[in-house]
């Protein structure tokens, strides 16, 4: 039986698991504006900057498979209650440091970021299955539905209010606003109830050799379908640019739009990057109903490299605030084809494993991106290195052309249908 979205409310436990999220969306989205602002008024560095925008990435890259596959062999509640007070204490050293000391630096900053990262990644694993055993199967599609609107709405307001701190008290109490957060995440969690794993958790050490195998299974299905492989390749690419893009964000700002650096019109960058995330999500079902899998993808690297190149040109403040929107629906139009293609091609029982090696490929591009980016942008300057992204769109528009996915989803024409009956 289908669900209201309002029978999720009934449940205490979501309320309180509902309230933790909110508070870790909008820290996060206060840190994401406020942590690279905070690197470049130290460094004045393009590639320092995108060097913090690259630890963010990194960590899904270097240990997503084996979070994943060790996500369902842990006590979740543990799992996720110590990676939110790992988060918050990290962050909150960076406030410490800059009144306590008088002054932090770039490398402790990146270095937060990537603890707090690299924490998320775990958490991440474990909130999956946490949220199924809250709400179960029946009220999940409505408890996702909630949590994703509530993640956006708040992501659009953040960096708002992080220009807004930024400019009054300076960077670094955005960030501890964002670490307390973490630390009232973390004590909300232990008012919740979630099914004891200790079970599954005692049997870990025999099950190593397990888990080598399940992710070995993933990664091969995941090269055994042509139409996975390419949207899993082609993911990368698109992370790739991603990682460019958003790493040199603030740079962008500063050096092109002739913003300050902890100037309320910096987070308007960061504001238009999630309208177009918004309005690209909400356009998704109704495109998919109208247009065939594979050619969403497509388009969405050919339309991305236009937005690009209006990025580049540089003209008005206006026309960037709103290429910048643009480029970032399309960009996450890609992301969210691929994530949906994939699982309609996996079968049941490898979703996890082929959805973890699918992710962890496709987000491997976003901290090469961002360094990358970052080094470029010192030599050739951000206009340069946002043509160059566009050119790398343009290519990516070419290779997805020549995938299975121009094909994928199209509708069979009675004269094929007809010819392929004969065949068979």
């Amino acid at each position: 039986m289908k669900l209201r979205a309002s029978s999720i409310w009934k449940l205490a436990v979501f309320r309180r698991y509902y309230i933790l999220s909110a508070l870790c969306y909008f820290g996060s989205g206060l840190t994401s504006v406020a942590l690279p602002v905070y690197v470049y008024a130290l460094t004045e560095s393009a590639a320092v900057t995108s060097l913090a925008a690259a630890s963010a990435g990194a960590p899904y890259l270097l240990f997503g498979l084996f979070a994943g596959a060790l996500a369902d062999r842990s006590d979740r509640k543990t799992v996720m209650t110590a990676c939110s007070a790992i988060s918050g204490a990290a962050l909150l050293t960076i406030p410490a440091a800059a009144t306590g000391f008088g002054e932090t630096t770039a490398a402790h900053l990146i270095a937060a970021n990537f603890v707090v990262s690299t924490a998320f990644v775990w958490f991440d694993a474990a909130n999956h299955g946490a949220l199924l055993s809250i709400v179960g199967r029946d009220r999940l599609v409505a408890a996702n539905s909630v949590l994703g609107s509530t993640d956006t709405l708040l992501r659009i307001g953040s960096p708002a209010v992080a220009g807004l701190l930024m400019y009054r008290l300076g960077p670094e109490w955005a960030i501890a606003i964002d670490g307390l957060c973490y630390i009232g995440a973390a004590l909300l969690l232990l008012r919740i109830s979630l099914p004891s794993r200790t079970r599954a958790a005692a049997r870990w050490a025999t099950q190593c050799s397990e888990i080598g195998a399940d992710i070995r299974e993933g990664v091969r299905y995941v090269w055994a379908s042509t139409v996975i492989r390419s949207l899993t390749l082609l993911g990368f690419g698109n992370s790739l640019v991603g990682g460019a893009a958003t790493g040199l964000a603030v740079v962008y700002g500063v050096r092109v739009l002739g913003f300050e650096e902890t100037s309320p019109q910096m987070s308007l960058l960061f504001t238009c990057n999630s309208l177009g995330a918004l309005l690209s999500s909400a356009a998704y079902p109704y495109m998919r109903r109208r247009v065939y899998g594979g050619a969403i993808t497509i388009a969405s690297f050919l339309f991305g490299s236009v937005a690009l190149t209006g990025l580049a040109l540089g003209e008005g403040r206006s026309a960037a605030f709103f290429g910048y929107a643009i480029w970032s629906g399309f960009h996450t139009l890609t992301v969210l084809n691929g994530i949906t293609l994939r699982q309609q091609e996996t079968p049941d029982e490898l979703q996890g494993r082929v959805h973890a090696t699918g992710r962890m490929i496709a987000w491997g591009g976003f901290p090469l991106g961002s360094f990358a980016g970052g080094i470029a942008a010192e030599s050739f300057g951000v206009s340069g290195v946002y043509v160059a992204l566009s050119a790398l769109s343009a290519c990516l528009f070419a290779i997805a052309v020549a995938t299975p996915l121009r094909r994928y989803g199209r509708p069979v024409r009675a004269r094929d249908a007809m010819r392929s009956t004969i065949d068979r």
